[in-house]
């Protein structure tokens, strides 16, 4: 090797201190922590458009079903292969409406009327809380986070969001978090129910 080239190629080595790692090592290091973010930022709630979307991306889901009536706030009726079923959106507890022997509550009318004009004429996708399983409620009820097709809005999240609903705390889902979030942003910013002082039943 030519002696100035070998002189050369000695002090292009010596420019970095012993130990360190070539400037691409670092970027593409940052890189990968930002892949990283990213993916792991997928299991948080994420917003597009007016409504917030999917926060479970990849959970396998069913449908779309035709929605055939609202019950109240929190309860629709589906067309699922060929048969009605009723189905309760789970971690979401919106004012009464119909219960037997339980007066109509405050806001109720309200919250219904919200969630009929969510999904009147609209097809869903049911997602279910375990292993893709459908589970029941001791009414007979099958629960379900619902998706409406075909923006992807997320109901369940989306009625409390809005002040319509709040945190069904006698049971804890897997997104019981993400709902405990929804509602304290609504509450704070006064949205529906949180607006007229319904700070408890």
């Amino acid at each position: 090797m030519n002696p100035k080239r070998k002189l050369l190629v000695k002090k292009a080595k010596g420019d970095r201190p012993a130990g360190s790692r070539p400037v691409v090592g670092k970027l593409s290091t940052n890189a990968l922590s930002l892949i990283v973010g990213a993916i792991l930022g997928a299991g948080t709630s994420f917003y597009l458009g007016p409504g917030e979307r999917s926060s479970t991306a990849g959970t396998v889901r069913s449908g779309p079903w035709p929605v055939k009536r609202v019950i109240d706030g929190d309860t629709v009726v589906l067309q699922i292969e060929g048969r009605e079923e009723t189905v309760r959106l789970i971690g979401v507890d919106t004012p009464e409406t119909v219960k037997p022997g339980t007066p109509m509550e405050p806001y109720g009318p309200e919250a219904n009327r919200f969630t009929k004009n969510l999904l009147s004429g609209e097809e869903v996708l049911l997602e279910y809380e375990r292993n893709g399983k459908a589970g029941k409620d001791r009414f007979g009820r099958t629960l379900a986070y619902i998706y409406r097709s075909p923006d992807g809005l997320f109901v369940n999240s989306e009625i409390i969001r809005q002040g319509y609903g709040r945190l069904y705390r006698k049971e804890k889902s897997r997104l019981h978090r993400e709902f405990e979030m929804s509602e304290r942003a609504a509450r704070r910013a006064g949205r529906g129910m949180w607006g007229i002082g319904l700070d408890g039943r």
